[in-house]
C-alpha cells in the first residue's frame, strides 16, 4: 500500500526546489540531463522548471556548456541576513585593525560581481577617499574584489572577469585579462591582494578574503591608508593582521582556516 501524500503540499515546488540545491550545489553548473537523473524526474519536467527559473532571474544557462547556474537573485534571498551576521561578527576584529594600525577598516561583499562596502572604521591617520559604505566598486582594482575573485572557482572567476569592464580610474589600475589573471595568481600564493593606487592615486589597501562554511571566499576585510603609511615592512605587517583577521572571521561562518595556503 503506497503511503497517503500530504494534499497541502505542491509537488512543483518540491520539484523545483530539488533543481534549486541540485544547482546550489554545482559550482560549474548542471544541464537538464544530469538534472533529471539526480532528482530522478522527466527532463521534460525539469527543463520546464529552469525555463521558469530563468524566467524569473533566478536561473541562466551558460551558452558555451549549456549548463544552468543559480544567479545571485537567489543569494539575495538570504543576503541580508548574512550581511548583518557579517558586520556583527567582523566589528570586533575591525576594532582590533584600527588600534593596531590607525588605518581606515573596511567590509566589503561581493554582490553583482562588484564589492560594497558594507561596513567601514575610520581611521585616526586617515585622509579622505573615495569609498563610502553601500558604494559598489569594481572587483578588477579593488584589493577586496580582487581578494575574492582570486579564490573563487576558476570558472566563476573567468566569468566575472569577462563580464565586468576593465575601468581604467588610475594609471595603475590593470586593464587587461592576461594581466589580471597573472596577479591573481600571485594573489593565491601570497593569500592577500594590495590595491597599489589602482583605484585611487595617493592610496593603498591590503586585503583579506572572508569564506563561508562551504569554502566560498563571499567577502574580504581590508586596510586602507596613504602611500606614506601603508609601504615596505609596514604593508607587511597589516597583511599577516588582515589575513588573521580575516581567518578568525572565516572560522566564525565555520570554515576551517588550516586549508589555506598563505605565505607571505
Amino acid at each position: 500500500m503506497k503511503p497517503r501524500q500530504n494534499r497541502e503540499i505542491l509537488k512543483v515546488v518540491a520539484k523545483t526546489f530539488q533543481v534549486i540545491e541540485v544547482l546550489a550545489q554545482a559550482s560549474e553548473g548542471a544541464g537538464v540531463t544530469v538534472l533529471a537523473r539526480t532528482i530522478k524526474q522527466p527532463k521534460a519536467t525539469v527543463y520546464r522548471i529552469l525555463s521558469t527559473l530563468s524566467h524569473l532571474g533566478y536561473a541562466e544557462k551558460d551558452g558555451i556548456s549549456n549548463n544552468y547556474r543559480l544567479t545571485s537573485k537567489v543569494r539575495r534571498l538570504v543576503h541580508g541576513e548574512k550581511r548583518d551576521t557579517l558586520c556583527r561578527t567582523a566589528r570586533p576584529f575591525m576594532e582590533r585593525l584600527l588600534a593596531q594600525f590607525e588605518q581606515a577598516v573596511n567590509l566589503g561583499i561581493l554582490e553583482h560581481d562588484q564589492v560594497v562596502f558594507v561596513d567601514m572604521l575610520e581611521g585616526l591617520r586617515w585622509i579622505r577617499m573615495s569609498a563610502t559604505l553601500n558604494t559598489y566598486f569594481p572587483v578588477h582594482c579593488t584589493a577586496s574584489g580582487k581578494s575574492i575573485v582570486a579564490f573563487l572557482p576558476p570558472d566563476m572567476t573567468d566569468r566575472i572577469l569577462r563580464s565586468i569592464p576593465m575601468l581604467r580610474l588610475t594609471p595603475n589600475t590593470i586593464q587587461s585579462i592576461p594581466a589580471l589573471k597573472k596577479h591573481l595568481a600571485q594573489i593565491r600564493i601570497q593569500g592577500f591582494a594590495v590595491d597599489d593606487e589602482e583605484t585611487e592615486v595617493g592610496a593603498r589597501c591590503v586585503a583579506a578574503p572572508i569564506y563561508d562554511s562551504t569554502g566560498m571566499p563571499f567577502a574580504a576585510i581590508s586596510v586602507s591608508g596613504p602611500t606614506s603609511h601603508v609601504e615596505g615592512r609596514e604593508l607587511l605587517v597589516i597583511a599577516r593582521a588582515v589575513k588573521e583577521a580575516a581567518n578568525n572571521i572565516s572560522a566564525k561562518f565555520g570554515f576551517r582556516a588550516q586549508s589555506l595556503k598563505v605565505v607571505i
